[in-house]
Formats: C-alpha cells, structure tokens, sequence
C-alpha cells in the first residue's frame, strides 16, 4: 500500500463465468499468462493511485472492483465497475487508474486474441492515505 491509500489486487474471472472470484482460467487460456498480466496491470497502477481529494475530506472509503474485459475484437481492454464502493469518486478514480495503466502493460503474446475478464479490486482506506 502506498501513501495515496489505494492498492490492487486481482483475480482472474473467464468471460462467460457468473462466478465472483473465479479463479480458473477459460479453456485454451494460459494461467501463467493471466496471472502476469493481472500482476503486471496491479503493479502499473500504482503509478496513477490518487487519493481522491473529497472523498479524503469527507472520510470516504471503500472498495471498487473493476472488470478488464478483453476480446479478440477489441483493440484495447475495456472497464467497467464490476462493484462499487458506494461512493461515485472513488469508483471513477479505480478505473481511471487501471485506465492509465493498461496504456502502459503489454498484453502477453499468449493472451493476444483471447477473450478473458480479470477483476481488480482497489482498495481506498483514510488510514493510508494521509
């Protein structure tokens, strides 16, 4: 966790599974290949954390998890809130954040024109933000 109060973690979810927190791959996926684009995409994140400056002022906190879609047919990953923390800020600075960083993190060669889903909760706590 880093002074801006924000860290990422994921889970890898196949497109297709209703399952929160699968943790197994779709047929023809390499798991090693989802898990380091996850861990990639974690750690390039951490580069764009920002504390959102009212939800710091008002003592918000939470979790947002934001779903990265990838398909064969999209040029590049696609975000959504898969659940929101309850607060508008915080949820658009989660994907804004794993935005930024999927522009920086190469898509592995076994992952390129494979749809999958991973989930990325980020976690946005006062205590490490100050």
């Amino acid at each position: 966790m880093t002074a801006s109060g924000a860290t990422a973690v994921a889970q890898e979810v196949p497109v297709g599974d209703s399952r929160a927190g699968a943790a197994t791959p779709a047929a023809g996926i390499s798991a090693d290949d989802l898990r380091h684009y996850r861990i990639e995409l974690a750690i390039a994140s951490r580069r764009f954390k920002r504390y959102p400056a009212l939800a710091r002022e008002r003592g918000w906190q939470g979790r947002v998890e934001v779903a990265v879609s990838v398909s064969a047919w999209q040029p590049r990953p696609q975000f959504s809130l898969a659940r929101s923390s309850g607060h508008a800020a915080l949820d658009r600075q989660a994907v804004a954040m794993l935005e930024q960083a999927s522009a920086e993190t190469a898509l592995p060669a076994g992952l390129r024109g494979r749809e999958f889903r991973i989930l990325l909760p980020v976690e946005f706590t006062l205590d490490d933000a100050r």
